[in-house]
């Protein structure tokens, strides 16, 4: 009996409350278990659920489905939500945004403005300790501006600086491996100069001004500078001495109307500032200006001044005792100029016109006047304006006479502004085997590329160079009377005078030859002594 009733337990089923079969689902699924597990052809007992169970699962896939339908609705309404949010935050950021901006601008251009003044401090300190170093020595200075390239294919095969180029301030290099033909298969590299001051081709007048302007307002103070300009015929020497004049002579008419001033020189720069300086000191001080213009050509002395219309302005000449007054000039001709010693022992030029001056337009109108008479004059020779201009040299003399009321003390200072007539060398004839004995210009005019010998086409620019020779030897004698124009520049060139030599030379590689020699003149003129320049009192 208890046999039975064992057995008979076994066969029992039970049911869920929904009617399933619990035991023979987990006797159904233990015994598939076993088959999976054990039986290597269980894919061909495998039956596919029933249909109640695929509606099962699929009802919970969509149910599932639906879940993550809403909850991703969610998350976009939330993400539009922010935007807008966002969206309407924009303006007010922006404007924000705009502000901080604005504050980081003013910022940075207040800093950019503190670091100029800076700077400019700097530069100013650094002219003024640089001016005194050389009152100190009493040497020349020399500054150095080379001229753009003048043609455009060059300037693209070259460089936009041609064959000049400044490393720094103070330093220039001649890039002659660029020209020659064994340049650079030979191993030859730049030649380097160094001078006082290097400027770039894009320097401006105004620029350049910067840097002499103190030389220019020691005058007011009763003391003597002297401005020249060295450099071959078209390096733009007259436009950076004196300025930029345009000259149209025509057939007839008025000929001081076709002078045009296009730009300004450190001459006229230079009286401009002294007449400023002169009206905001009028209460401590009276200062006077005259002017003279002197020309040199062929060893002879040339008045520019004298045919200048005189209007209302009063002019002096040392070849006179009073002062011409307006209208006087055509009863009172000065004599011969001659080139004499005052009692003081000045060098002067007795009969030279020196011309009072009150502003500026004074001096540029003299300036017209000047070059359309000398222009006529040209003209009516037959002479060529040009060529007439590469072979003179034009000295123009700015005295400043001061008197200080408080100190009861009047001060004298001159200004002379010398315009070379160009460096151009010719070569010599001959060759180098029948040269008898070497001259002082072989260094200066030495040759680049062959033995080709070179001397100057202006003697008194060879005179010159004599004169600086000796000076830099310290020589006992030194020849000024060798030539007009070192015999006018004696007081400039022995003592108690700044010297500033603006050195103009070409950039283009035609002109290597004579670049080499002006830079070969600016590095023997920088080693001249000249002395300590002192105050003139009258």
């Amino acid at each position: 009996p208890n046999k039975k009733k064992f057995f008979g337990s076994r066969n029992k089923r039970s049911r869920n409350p929904n009617g399933a079969l619990l035991h023979d689902c987990h006797s159904r699924s233990s015994s598939s278990t076993s088959v999976t597990a054990y039986s290597p052809n269980h894919d061909q007992h495998h039956h596919p659920p029933s249909p109640r169970q695929s509606d099962h699962l699929k009802s919970e896939e969509l149910l599932n489905l639906q879940a993550e339908a809403a909850a991703t609705r969610k998350q976009f309404d939330l993400v539009r939500r922010t935007t807008l949010d966002e969206l309407r935050q924009l303006p007010d950021m922006a404007t924000e945004w705009a502000k901080l901006a604005a504050n980081a601008l003013k910022a940075s251009q207040v800093e950019v403005a503190e670091l100029k003044d800076r700077l400019s401090m700097e530069v100013s300190n650094r002219r003024k300790l640089m001016g005194e170093v050389h009152d100190l020595r009493g040497s020349v200075r020399v500054y150095c501006r080379p001229s753009p390239v003048k043609s455009k294919n060059e300037a693209a095969d070259l460089g936009y600086g041609g064959i000049i180029s400044a490393p720094s301030n103070d330093v220039a290099l001649l890039h002659r491996e660029k020209v020659l033909v064994d340049g650079p298969s030979s191993g030859m590299g730049p030649m380097s100069f160094e001078f006082d001051r290097m400027f770039k081709q894009s320097t401006s007048q105004g620029d350049l001004y910067a840097e002499v302007e103190e030389l220019v307002l020691g005058a007011i103070d009763g003391y003597n500078a002297c401005f020249m300009a060295y450099g071959q015929s078209g390096s733009g020497k007259t436009r950076t001495l004196i300025g930029d004049f345009n000259i149209d002579i025509g057939e007839g008419g008025d000929v001081t109307q076709q002078v045009h001033l296009s730009e300004s020189g450190v001459h006229l720069l230079a009286a401009q500032q002294l007449f400023r300086v002169a009206k905001n000191r009028h209460e401590e001080c009276q200062i006077s200006f005259t002017l003279s213009i002197l020309e040199v050509c062929d060893e002879k002395l040339v008045d520019m001044a004298v045919d200048v219309k005189n209007g209302s302005r009063d002019w002096t000449s040392d070849a006179f005792d009073e002062m011409v007054k307006p209208g006087d000039a055509n009863n009172k001709q000065p004599k011969k100029m001659e080139i004499r010693t005052n009692h003081d022992g000045d060098t002067i030029v007795q009969g030279l016109k020196a011309i009072k001056v009150n502003d500026i337009g004074d001096v540029i109108q003299i300036w017209k006047d000047s070059l359309a008479a000398r222009a006529e004059r040209l003209k009516s020779k037959g002479q060529d304006l040009k060529a007439h201009e590469s072979s003179s040299h034009v000295i123009v003399t700015l005295e400043v006479h001061s008197k200080h009321l408080k100190m009861d003390k009047s001060t004298v200072g001159k200004i002379q502004f010398v315009d070379l007539a160009g460096s151009d060398v010719v070569p010599r004839r001959g060759s180098s085997s029948n040269k008898s004995k070497p001259t002082t210009t072989d260094d200066i005019l030495a040759p680049l590329e062959n033995t080709q010998e070179y001397k100057f086409a202006n003697k008194s620019i060879a005179h010159l160079l004599d004169v600086i020779n000796a000076r830099h030897q310290f020589s006992r004698v030194v020849p000024y009377r060798h030539s007009t124009l070192t015999h006018l520049l004696r007081d400039s060139l022995t003592a108690d005078t700044r010297v500033l030599l603006l050195l103009c030379v070409s950039s283009d590689s035609k002109d290597l030859q004579e670049t080499a020699n002006s830079m070969r003149f600016g590095s023997k003129m920088r080693k001249v002594v000249i002395g300590k320049a002192t105050r003139h009192f009258v």
